[in-house]
């Protein structure tokens, strides 16, 4: 009892609760692609639409991340704030049940975007915050990765396709409410308002009376977006992370498409194959930011980004579904490079008054790239040349995701602490 206690500290706490809402967050936002085979059958879409589904939801994602993750430092109580969001697009989720045309089905994945927007921002910085330094990176790549891994590409193709088939793709959306009610209980009574942001917004406060003096004006502080794109890893963090969402998002929208429609797979043979890419992307999602906590977010980034690229190519090259599955799985391995650009490094990179902000950027402007012009755009020249030149945008992704990781500068606390105490050692 006593361990068991000692091991349930509210860090453990927060990253469990956490866990659960970023995968349900991800479950929402992904079922529809294993979903997509009935639903195109259902409502007559075409490829260009399809990517337009893909595009509506990240536009107001994009928007919402950035203006979400801003109001997320502000407000006075981000528990609160937290539990709005979820009940909200939860509410947009099961709407989609009653969708009987592409017009109905596009405006509720545009509300559920903007409400989806803002969760990781909030969660994100406020478990950076939280969480000890020597495993900051684990419990971001945990909630972030694992959860998506987890609930977004194994649960959602096997539990969302096995619904499907027995009771009807609108059945699967419907029963989508159920979670996000208990989540929303979970966060409520668990989640308490994190520390770190009030005492650093106090530092500042004091700073501006302590420089205030009769004779010379105060300065005025910078504005927050300012003061977070002055740095480097904030800019280097943005073009990864569109690159990384390129890559995901051709890969995961357009590939159970290329597997049922080119290669000619069942619906089952198609959920088999994203299942195992998901189960890889739940257990790399945490090992990657792990091993970065020990050896350094740059060469973690850079060595599994080069792993990503591969993924893709697999689904082109390889024709028999279950080695096809076992190359999804190990090629996974590069899923765990997205949390670092995404929430790791600018977390660690800025103070904690601007977390928010700082993770909400590469969000939003990566889901303008990777989650609104990538689909919109592949969808189009799908329809023109083949669903295959979307795998080709997915690998050029996460090339490009990982040139840019070279230029990173090191932010585990564990590296610098190595670094700092090696030459004093020398020293003495």
């Amino acid at each position: 009892m006593h361990a068991l206690s000692k091991f349930w500290t509210y860090e453990n706490k927060i990253v469990t609760i956490f866990f659960f809402a970023i995968g349900f967050v991800f479950f929402d936002r992904l079922i529809i692609n294993f979903l997509m085979p009935f639903i195109q059958e259902d409502l007559d879409l075409d490829n260009s639409q399809i990517g337009l589904l893909a595009a509506a939801l990240a536009i107001t994602w994009a928007i919402s991340s950035v203006i979400g993750g801003r109001i997320s430092d502000k407000v006075k109580s981000k528990r609160i704030y937290l539990v709005a969001l979820i009940l909200a697009f939860s509410v947009a989720s099961f709407f989609q049940g009653f969708a009987s045309t592409f017009a109905m089905l596009i405006i509720l994945r545009l509300v559920m975007g903007l409400f989806e927007g803002p969760i990781i921002p909030v969660t994100q910085s406020v478990l950076a915050m939280e969480s000890s330094p020597h495993r900051r990176g684990f419990n971001l790549g945990l909630t972030m990765n694992t959860a998506q891994g987890v609930f977004g590409s194994i649960l959602a193709p096997l539990v969302i396709v096995a619904v499907a088939l027995a009771f009807g793709w609108r059945t699967a959306f419907f029963l989508t409410i159920i979670p996000g009610l208990i989540l929303c209980v979970f966060v409520f009574k668990v989640m308490r308002e994190p520390k770190a942001a009030q005492t650093a917004a106090s530092a500042l406060a004091e700073d501006d009376v302590a420089m205030a003096a009769p004779a010379v004006a105060p300065a005025r502080p910078k504005g927050a977006i300012k003061e977070v794109l002055k740095n480097r890893n904030i800019i280097l963090s943005i073009i990864i992370f569109s690159g990384f969402l390129v890559y995901v998002m051709a890969l995961q929208v357009f590939g159970p498409l290329y597997l049922t429609n080119v290669k000619g797979f069942s619906p089952s043979a198609m959920s088999f194959v994203l299942a195992a890419f998901g189960l890889g992307a739940a257990l790399w999602g945490f090992i990657v930011p792990l091993i970065s906590d020990r050896i350094g977010r740059k060469p973690a980034a850079v060595m599994f980004g080069l792993v990503s690229i591969f993924a893709p190519v697999s689904f082109l090259f390889v024709g028999d579904p279950v080695f096809l599955a076992i190359a999804a799985f190990v090629f996974a391995a590069g899923m765990g490079v997205g949390v670092l650009a995404m929430s790791v490094i600018p977390a660690e990179s800025v103070s904690p008054l601007y977390g928010g902000l700082a993770v909400g950027l590469p969000v939003g402007i990566g889901e303008l790239i990777g989650g609104f012009l990538n689909p919109l755009l592949t969808g189009i020249a799908a329809d023109q040349v083949g669903l295959w030149v979307a795998l080709v945008v997915s690998s050029a992704g996460a090339l490009v995701a990982t040139f840019f990781a070279l230029f990173l500068k090191e932010t585990a606390p564990r590296v610098l602490e190595r670094r700092t105490t090696a030459p004093m050692a020398a020293q003495a």
